[in-house]
């Protein structure tokens, strides 16, 4: 009897074992996947981050000294690019907000599939292992998508930035 239990165990570790591995090359291609994208995820809140910067750094620079005793239309004309300036950098904030929010979501969900990783080492994996494969993949390539959105709208938000601050500048120089 003890060699049939023993048989058994070792039938039920063989089948345990058979069962994890069918995930392995999923999860192996999921975490590829996900280290990828969560560089890319970083590095666009990195470049927001560089952009804001830099455009605050010029902010200080857009101020209208009232002893150049300009046309009220210059005047005007100067205040607009100049919201015109700031509304891209506000833009560009609320940019970051979304990107730090997703982060926090992104950090979630990495654990999810740290978690598969450690399953798959340990050849211990739990509950339906291809629905959340699947889900995790989905979730990474929405991800990129949203990085490259997110790496655009920075990009356009910075050009018609600096277009409002050249155009600022050469409207003051011309007086």
């Amino acid at each position: 009897m003890k060699k049939l239990s023993i048989l058994f165990v070792s039938f039920l570790v063989v089948v345990a074992c058979k069962n994890v591995d069918q995930f392995r090359a999923p999860i192996e291609a999921l975490t590829a996947e996900w280290s990828k994208a969560g560089t890319a995820v970083t590095d666009a809140g990195t470049q927001v981050g560089a952009v804001v910067s830099s455009l605050t750094a010029l902010q200080d620079s857009m101020m209208i000294d009232p002893a150049l005793k300009l046309k009220p239309a210059t005047v005007t004309t100067l205040d607009s690019l100049k919201n015109t300036f700031m509304a891209q950098v506000q833009g560009l904030g609320n940019l970051s907000t979304e990107i730090t929010g997703f982060s926090e979501k992104w950090a979630t969900m990495t654990a999810e599939v740290d978690a598969l990783s450690t399953g798959l080492k340990e050849g211990k994996l739990e509950g339906d292992v291809m629905a959340k494969i699947n889900e995790l993949k989905t979730s990474a390539a929405s991800a990129t998508s949203m990085i490259d959105t997110w790496n655009s709208s920075t990009m356009s938000a910075k050009e018609a930035a600096m277009k409002a601050y050249d155009s600022f500048k050469q409207t003051l120089m011309a007086k």
